[in-house]
Protein backbone atom coordinates (compact mmCIF):
# COMPACT_ATOMS: atom_id res chain seq x y z
CA UNK A 1 0.00 0.00 0.00
CA UNK A 2 1.01 3.59 -0.56
CA UNK A 3 1.47 5.82 2.49
CA UNK A 4 -1.69 7.77 1.67
CA UNK A 5 -3.74 4.56 1.49
CA UNK A 6 -2.49 3.38 4.88
CA UNK A 7 -3.28 6.72 6.49
CA UNK A 8 -6.73 6.99 4.92
CA UNK A 9 -7.66 3.45 5.99
CA UNK A 10 -6.57 3.99 9.60
CA UNK A 11 -8.23 7.42 9.69
CA UNK A 12 -11.53 6.09 8.36
CA UNK A 13 -11.59 3.27 10.92
CA UNK A 14 -10.92 5.73 13.74
CA UNK A 15 -13.65 8.07 12.49
CA UNK A 16 -16.26 5.31 12.17
CA UNK A 17 -15.31 3.84 15.57
CA UNK A 18 -15.59 7.23 17.28
CA UNK A 19 -18.91 8.15 15.65
CA UNK A 20 -20.48 4.78 16.46
CA UNK A 21 -19.25 4.97 20.07
CA UNK A 22 -20.61 8.51 20.54
CA UNK A 23 -24.01 7.63 19.07
CA UNK A 24 -24.35 4.47 21.16
CA UNK A 25 -23.22 6.03 24.45
CA UNK A 26 -25.25 9.20 23.92
CA UNK A 27 -28.34 7.10 23.26
CA UNK A 28 -27.76 4.94 26.33
CA UNK A 29 -27.02 7.91 28.58
CA UNK A 30 -29.27 10.71 27.34
CA UNK A 31 -32.33 8.73 26.25
CA UNK A 32 -32.24 5.50 28.24
CA UNK A 33 -30.76 7.29 31.31
CA UNK A 34 -28.23 4.54 31.95
CA UNK A 35 -25.27 5.48 34.18
CA UNK A 36 -21.57 4.79 33.76
CA UNK A 37 -20.20 2.74 31.98
CA UNK A 38 -23.07 2.90 29.48
CA UNK A 39 -22.97 6.67 29.00
CA UNK A 40 -19.29 7.03 28.05
CA UNK A 41 -16.40 5.09 26.56
CA UNK A 42 -14.02 6.88 28.93
CA UNK A 43 -13.61 6.38 32.67
CA UNK A 44 -16.11 7.42 35.33
CA UNK A 45 -17.14 11.06 34.65
CA UNK A 46 -16.89 11.92 38.36
CA UNK A 47 -13.13 11.40 38.48
CA UNK A 48 -11.64 13.09 35.41
CA UNK A 49 -7.82 13.39 35.54
CA UNK A 50 -7.70 11.49 38.83
CA UNK A 51 -4.50 9.58 38.00
CA UNK A 52 -2.72 12.94 37.98
CA UNK A 53 -4.68 14.93 40.55
CA UNK A 54 -4.72 12.04 43.01
CA UNK A 55 -0.95 11.72 43.01
CA UNK A 56 -0.24 15.43 43.61
CA UNK A 57 -0.52 15.30 47.44
CA UNK A 58 1.66 12.19 47.46
CA UNK A 59 4.33 13.76 45.25
CA UNK A 60 4.22 17.01 47.22
CA UNK A 61 5.33 15.36 50.43
CA UNK A 62 8.09 13.30 48.75
CA UNK A 63 7.17 10.56 51.23
CA UNK A 64 5.01 8.15 49.19
CA UNK A 65 6.00 5.06 51.14
CA UNK A 66 5.02 6.17 54.62
CA UNK A 67 2.56 3.30 55.04
CA UNK A 68 1.28 0.34 52.99
CA UNK A 69 -1.04 1.61 50.27
CA UNK A 70 -1.88 -0.27 47.04
CA UNK A 71 -2.22 3.03 45.14
CA UNK A 72 1.44 3.92 45.71
CA UNK A 73 3.20 1.51 43.37
CA UNK A 74 5.30 3.80 41.18
CA UNK A 75 9.06 3.72 41.39
CA UNK A 76 10.51 6.73 43.29
CA UNK A 77 11.51 8.67 40.15
CA UNK A 78 7.84 9.07 39.18
CA UNK A 79 7.06 10.99 42.38
CA UNK A 80 10.23 13.06 42.06
CA UNK A 81 9.38 14.08 38.49
CA UNK A 82 5.84 15.03 39.48
CA UNK A 83 7.01 17.01 42.52
CA UNK A 84 7.32 20.37 40.64
CA UNK A 85 3.73 20.06 39.42
CA UNK A 86 2.56 19.44 42.99
CA UNK A 87 3.85 22.90 43.96
CA UNK A 88 1.19 24.53 41.77
CA UNK A 89 -1.73 25.38 44.05
CA UNK A 90 -4.43 24.62 41.48
CA UNK A 91 -4.16 20.93 40.42
CA UNK A 92 -6.18 21.58 37.25
CA UNK A 93 -3.64 24.17 36.10
CA UNK A 94 -0.84 21.75 36.93
CA UNK A 95 -2.58 19.07 34.90
CA UNK A 96 -3.16 21.46 31.98
CA UNK A 97 0.58 22.18 31.81
CA UNK A 98 1.49 18.49 32.13
CA UNK A 99 -1.03 17.34 29.51
CA UNK A 100 -0.20 20.18 27.12
CA UNK A 101 3.37 18.95 26.75
CA UNK A 102 2.09 15.52 25.79
CA UNK A 103 -0.62 16.81 23.46
CA UNK A 104 1.71 19.19 21.61
CA UNK A 105 4.27 16.40 21.23
CA UNK A 106 1.89 13.80 19.83
CA UNK A 107 0.11 16.25 17.51
CA UNK A 108 3.49 17.42 16.19
CA UNK A 109 4.55 13.82 15.52
CA UNK A 110 1.20 13.07 13.90
CA UNK A 111 1.62 16.06 11.59
CA UNK A 112 5.12 14.91 10.74
CA UNK A 113 4.17 11.31 10.04
CA UNK A 114 0.62 11.55 8.67
CA UNK A 115 1.19 14.42 6.26
CA UNK A 116 1.29 12.98 2.75
CA UNK A 117 2.51 14.83 -0.35
CA UNK A 118 -0.03 13.26 -2.70
CA UNK A 119 -3.02 14.29 -0.54
CA UNK A 120 -4.59 17.74 -0.47
CA UNK A 121 -4.11 20.08 2.49
CA UNK A 122 -7.72 19.44 3.49
CA UNK A 123 -7.28 15.66 3.38
CA UNK A 124 -4.09 15.89 5.43
CA UNK A 125 -5.83 18.13 7.97
CA UNK A 126 -8.79 15.74 8.21
CA UNK A 127 -6.58 12.70 8.75
CA UNK A 128 -4.40 14.39 11.36
CA UNK A 129 -7.42 15.84 13.18
CA UNK A 130 -9.26 12.50 13.26
CA UNK A 131 -6.27 10.46 14.43
CA UNK A 132 -5.11 13.09 16.95
CA UNK A 133 -8.44 14.14 18.44
CA UNK A 134 -10.84 11.23 17.94
CA UNK A 135 -8.70 8.16 18.66
CA UNK A 136 -9.51 6.28 21.85
CA UNK A 137 -5.98 6.09 23.38
CA UNK A 138 -5.43 9.86 23.24
CA UNK A 139 -8.87 10.67 24.64
CA UNK A 140 -8.56 8.01 27.32
CA UNK A 141 -5.10 8.95 28.59
CA UNK A 142 -6.07 12.64 28.67
CA UNK A 143 -9.16 11.71 30.67
CA UNK A 144 -7.13 9.66 33.16
CA UNK A 145 -4.15 12.02 33.38
CA UNK A 146 -1.72 9.15 33.73
CA UNK A 147 2.04 9.63 33.87
CA UNK A 148 2.31 7.39 30.80
CA UNK A 149 1.88 10.60 28.79
CA UNK A 150 5.44 11.45 29.82
CA UNK A 151 6.64 7.87 29.34
CA UNK A 152 5.20 7.88 25.82
CA UNK A 153 7.41 10.86 24.92
CA UNK A 154 10.44 9.04 26.35
CA UNK A 155 9.75 5.84 24.41
CA UNK A 156 9.09 7.74 21.18
CA UNK A 157 12.41 9.52 21.69
CA UNK A 158 14.14 6.20 22.36
CA UNK A 159 12.78 4.66 19.14
CA UNK A 160 13.71 7.73 17.07
CA UNK A 161 17.25 7.82 18.45
CA UNK A 162 17.70 4.06 18.07
CA UNK A 163 16.53 4.19 14.47
CA UNK A 164 18.94 7.10 13.89
CA UNK A 165 21.75 4.90 15.29
CA UNK A 166 22.26 7.22 18.26
CA UNK A 167 22.45 4.22 20.54
CA UNK A 168 24.03 5.92 23.55
CA UNK A 169 21.33 8.56 23.89
CA UNK A 170 18.61 6.00 23.26
CA UNK A 171 20.02 3.84 26.06
CA UNK A 172 19.82 6.81 28.44
CA UNK A 173 16.16 7.47 27.59
CA UNK A 174 15.20 3.82 27.96
CA UNK A 175 17.04 3.63 31.28
CA UNK A 176 15.10 6.64 32.59
CA UNK A 177 11.79 5.20 31.45
CA UNK A 178 12.42 1.82 33.07
CA UNK A 179 13.27 3.66 36.30
CA UNK A 180 9.74 5.14 36.28
CA UNK A 181 7.75 2.16 35.01
CA UNK A 182 9.61 -0.91 33.73
CA UNK A 183 7.00 -1.90 31.13
CA UNK A 184 9.32 -1.27 28.13
CA UNK A 185 12.05 -3.51 29.51
CA UNK A 186 11.71 -5.79 26.47
CA UNK A 187 13.09 -3.00 24.28
CA UNK A 188 16.52 -3.62 25.84
CA UNK A 189 16.76 -6.65 23.57
CA UNK A 190 17.21 -4.34 20.58
CA UNK A 191 20.69 -3.42 21.83
CA UNK A 192 21.66 -7.09 21.94
CA UNK A 193 20.36 -7.61 18.41
CA UNK A 194 22.68 -4.80 17.26
CA UNK A 195 25.53 -6.12 19.45
CA UNK A 196 25.53 -2.86 21.37
CA UNK A 197 26.47 -4.47 24.65
CA UNK A 198 27.85 -1.30 26.23
CA UNK A 199 24.55 0.52 25.65
CA UNK A 200 22.60 -2.49 26.91
CA UNK A 201 24.40 -2.54 30.25
CA UNK A 202 24.48 1.26 30.45
CA UNK A 203 20.69 1.39 30.21
CA UNK A 204 20.33 -1.20 32.96
CA UNK A 205 22.86 0.68 35.10
CA UNK A 206 20.98 3.97 34.67
CA UNK A 207 17.73 2.29 35.69
CA UNK A 208 19.33 0.73 38.77
CA UNK A 209 21.03 3.95 39.88
CA UNK A 210 17.85 6.00 39.43
CA UNK A 211 15.75 3.50 41.37
CA UNK A 212 18.24 3.20 44.24
CA UNK A 213 18.96 6.93 44.18
CA UNK A 214 15.24 7.64 44.21
CA UNK A 215 14.71 5.64 47.39
CA UNK A 216 17.65 7.48 48.97
CA UNK A 217 16.29 10.88 47.90
CA UNK A 218 12.76 10.41 49.20
CA UNK A 219 11.92 10.94 52.83
CA UNK A 220 12.06 7.95 55.14
CA UNK A 221 14.50 5.16 55.75
CA UNK A 222 15.99 3.49 52.68
CA UNK A 223 15.18 -0.13 53.56
CA UNK A 224 11.90 0.84 55.22
CA UNK A 225 10.69 2.43 52.00
CA UNK A 226 11.71 -0.56 49.89
CA UNK A 227 9.88 -2.86 52.28
CA UNK A 228 6.69 -0.79 52.10
CA UNK A 229 7.00 -0.47 48.31
CA UNK A 230 7.14 -4.26 47.97
CA UNK A 231 4.14 -4.57 50.32
CA UNK A 232 2.24 -2.11 48.13
CA UNK A 233 2.92 -4.22 45.06
CA UNK A 234 1.71 -7.35 46.86
CA UNK A 235 -1.44 -5.62 48.12
CA UNK A 236 -2.13 -4.29 44.63
CA UNK A 237 -1.72 -7.77 43.21
CA UNK A 238 -4.03 -9.23 45.84
CA UNK A 239 -6.71 -6.60 45.24
CA UNK A 240 -6.63 -6.44 41.46
CA UNK A 241 -5.34 -9.81 40.31
CA UNK A 242 -6.90 -12.16 42.85
CA UNK A 243 -9.86 -10.44 44.44
CA UNK A 244 -10.92 -7.75 41.95
CA UNK A 245 -12.10 -5.67 44.90
CA UNK A 246 -12.44 -2.84 42.39
CA UNK A 247 -14.47 -3.88 39.37
CA UNK A 248 -12.65 -1.32 37.24
CA UNK A 249 -9.62 -3.63 37.36
CA UNK A 250 -11.35 -5.69 34.70
CA UNK A 251 -13.25 -2.93 32.90
CA UNK A 252 -10.83 -0.94 30.74
CA UNK A 253 -7.98 -3.35 30.29
CA UNK A 254 -6.47 -5.29 27.42
CA UNK A 255 -4.41 -7.73 29.43
CA UNK A 256 -4.32 -11.31 28.22
CA UNK A 257 -4.40 -12.48 31.83
CA UNK A 258 -7.64 -10.60 32.54
CA UNK A 259 -9.23 -11.97 29.37
CA UNK A 260 -8.29 -15.50 30.44
CA UNK A 261 -9.51 -14.82 33.97
CA UNK A 262 -12.85 -13.69 32.60
CA UNK A 263 -13.20 -16.82 30.48
CA UNK A 264 -11.76 -19.43 32.84
CA UNK A 265 -12.48 -18.06 36.33
CA UNK A 266 -15.64 -15.98 35.89
CA UNK A 267 -17.84 -17.36 33.12
CA UNK A 268 -16.53 -20.83 33.84
CA UNK A 269 -14.68 -22.34 36.80
CA UNK A 270 -12.03 -24.30 34.93
CA UNK A 271 -9.31 -22.65 37.03
CA UNK A 272 -9.10 -20.78 40.27
CA UNK A 273 -7.25 -17.48 39.98
CA UNK A 274 -4.20 -18.98 41.69
CA UNK A 275 -4.18 -21.93 39.28
CA UNK A 276 -4.60 -19.59 36.33
CA UNK A 277 -1.67 -17.50 37.51
CA UNK A 278 0.58 -20.57 37.41
CA UNK A 279 -0.63 -21.52 33.94
CA UNK A 280 -0.26 -17.94 32.78
CA UNK A 281 3.32 -17.68 34.01
CA UNK A 282 4.33 -20.56 31.74
CA UNK A 283 2.24 -19.22 28.86
CA UNK A 284 3.89 -15.81 29.24
CA UNK A 285 7.33 -17.35 29.04
CA UNK A 286 6.37 -19.21 25.86
CA UNK A 287 4.86 -16.12 24.23
CA UNK A 288 7.87 -14.03 25.23
CA UNK A 289 10.39 -16.56 23.91
CA UNK A 290 8.58 -16.95 20.58
CA UNK A 291 8.09 -13.20 20.14
CA UNK A 292 11.70 -12.30 20.97
CA UNK A 293 12.99 -15.07 18.69
CA UNK A 294 11.03 -13.75 15.71
CA UNK A 295 11.78 -10.14 16.64
CA UNK A 296 15.47 -10.98 16.32
CA UNK A 297 14.84 -12.63 12.94
CA UNK A 298 12.71 -9.73 11.69
CA UNK A 299 14.47 -7.37 9.27
CA UNK A 300 11.85 -4.61 9.21
CA UNK A 301 12.20 -2.11 12.04
CA UNK A 302 8.52 -1.17 12.37
CA UNK A 303 7.61 -4.83 12.79
CA UNK A 304 10.23 -5.28 15.50
CA UNK A 305 8.84 -2.28 17.38
CA UNK A 306 5.27 -3.51 16.89
CA UNK A 307 6.07 -6.96 18.28
CA UNK A 308 7.79 -5.49 21.34
CA UNK A 309 5.02 -2.94 21.89
CA UNK A 310 2.32 -5.61 21.74
CA UNK A 311 4.35 -7.83 24.07
CA UNK A 312 4.72 -4.94 26.54
CA UNK A 313 0.99 -4.38 26.42
CA UNK A 314 -0.26 -7.97 26.36
CA UNK A 315 1.55 -9.73 29.20
CA UNK A 316 1.11 -7.72 32.46
CA UNK A 317 -1.59 -9.01 34.80
CA UNK A 318 -3.35 -5.65 34.98
CA UNK A 319 -2.84 -2.95 32.40
CA UNK A 320 -5.14 -0.03 31.71
CA UNK A 321 -6.19 1.04 28.23
CA UNK A 322 -4.12 4.22 28.38
CA UNK A 323 -1.20 1.95 27.41
CA UNK A 324 -2.76 1.82 23.94
CA UNK A 325 -1.14 5.20 23.37
CA UNK A 326 2.19 3.45 22.75
CA UNK A 327 0.74 1.97 19.55
CA UNK A 328 1.20 5.33 17.87
CA UNK A 329 4.95 4.71 17.71
CA UNK A 330 4.74 1.60 15.47
CA UNK A 331 1.89 3.24 13.52
CA UNK A 332 4.19 6.14 12.64
CA UNK A 333 6.89 3.71 11.52
CA UNK A 334 4.38 1.62 9.55
CA UNK A 335 2.90 4.47 7.51
CA UNK A 336 6.35 5.94 6.81
CA UNK A 337 8.07 2.78 5.63
CA UNK A 338 8.81 2.33 1.93
CA UNK A 339 8.38 -1.42 2.16
CA UNK A 340 5.19 -2.83 0.65
CA UNK A 341 3.71 -6.24 1.39
CA UNK A 342 0.47 -8.02 0.63
CA UNK A 343 -0.46 -7.77 4.31
CA UNK A 344 -0.34 -3.97 4.51
CA UNK A 345 -4.13 -3.66 4.42
CA UNK A 346 -4.48 -6.16 7.25
CA UNK A 347 -1.86 -4.34 9.32
CA UNK A 348 -3.61 -0.99 8.78
CA UNK A 349 -6.98 -2.48 9.76
CA UNK A 350 -5.52 -4.04 12.91
CA UNK A 351 -3.89 -0.76 13.93
CA UNK A 352 -7.17 1.04 13.34
CA UNK A 353 -9.26 -1.47 15.28
CA UNK A 354 -6.90 -1.37 18.25
CA UNK A 355 -7.25 2.40 18.71
CA UNK A 356 -11.05 2.69 18.63
CA UNK A 357 -13.35 2.43 21.68
CA UNK A 358 -15.16 -0.85 22.29
CA UNK A 359 -17.09 -0.03 25.46
CA UNK A 360 -20.46 0.04 23.69
CA UNK A 361 -20.40 -3.76 24.13
CA UNK A 362 -20.65 -4.32 27.89
CA UNK A 363 -20.20 -7.72 29.51
CA UNK A 364 -22.14 -8.56 32.68
CA UNK A 365 -20.30 -10.93 34.98
CA UNK A 366 -21.89 -12.23 38.19
CA UNK A 367 -19.35 -13.49 40.71
CA UNK A 368 -18.89 -13.46 44.49
CA UNK A 369 -22.32 -11.93 45.04
CA UNK A 370 -21.65 -8.89 42.87
CA UNK A 371 -22.10 -7.86 39.26
CA UNK A 372 -19.13 -6.50 37.32
CA UNK A 373 -19.51 -4.51 34.12
CA UNK A 374 -16.65 -4.90 31.69
CA UNK A 375 -15.84 -3.58 28.26
CA UNK A 376 -15.87 -6.01 25.38
CA UNK A 377 -12.35 -4.77 24.74
CA UNK A 378 -11.14 -7.08 27.50
CA UNK A 379 -11.71 -9.94 25.06
CA UNK A 380 -11.33 -8.42 21.61
CA UNK A 381 -8.13 -6.42 22.17
CA UNK A 382 -5.96 -9.38 23.27
CA UNK A 383 -7.35 -11.36 20.32
CA UNK A 384 -6.46 -8.52 17.92
CA UNK A 385 -2.97 -8.32 19.43
CA UNK A 386 -2.35 -12.04 19.09
CA UNK A 387 -3.60 -11.97 15.50
CA UNK A 388 -1.29 -9.03 14.77
CA UNK A 389 1.73 -10.78 16.27
CA UNK A 390 0.85 -14.02 14.49
CA UNK A 391 0.49 -12.25 11.13
CA UNK A 392 3.91 -10.61 11.40
CA UNK A 393 5.48 -13.94 12.36
CA UNK A 394 3.63 -15.76 9.57
CA UNK A 395 4.76 -13.21 6.97
CA UNK A 396 8.34 -13.46 8.18
CA UNK A 397 8.23 -17.26 8.06
CA UNK A 398 6.68 -17.37 4.58
CA UNK A 399 9.14 -14.76 3.24
CA UNK A 400 12.07 -16.68 4.67
CA UNK A 401 10.75 -19.89 3.11
CA UNK A 402 10.36 -18.25 -0.30
CA UNK A 403 13.92 -16.90 -0.09
CA UNK A 404 15.25 -20.36 0.66
CA UNK A 405 13.27 -21.78 -2.25
CA UNK A 406 14.65 -19.10 -4.56
CA UNK A 407 18.19 -19.90 -3.42
CA UNK A 408 17.64 -23.63 -3.90
CA UNK A 409 18.09 -24.43 -0.24
CA UNK A 410 14.82 -26.34 -0.01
Amino acid sequence: MEKSQKILLISNIVLVGFVVAVIVHYTLGAYLKLPFPFNTFLFSPEIHFSDFIGIMPIANGLYPFDAPNPWRCYFPLAYILLFPFSLISNPLIAYFIFASVFLVSIVYMNIKNFTCANLTKLQNFQNIFIISILSYPILYILDRGNIDMFLFILLAGFVYLFKSKKYLLSAVLLGIQNAIKPFPIFFLILFLFKKKYKEFFLSILITGLLVIGGFMFLKGGFFEQITIFIKNLLIFKMNYVYNNSNSNAMSNTSSLFMAMKLLFCKYTTIFSTIQLEKVYSYLSLIITAITLFFTQKEKTFWKQITLLTLLMWLLPYVIDDYKLIFLFIPIWLFVSTQEKTKFDSAYAVLFGLLIIPKQFFVLFVHAHGMTQLMSFGIIINPILMLIFMGLIIYEQFSTSKNERLANGKI
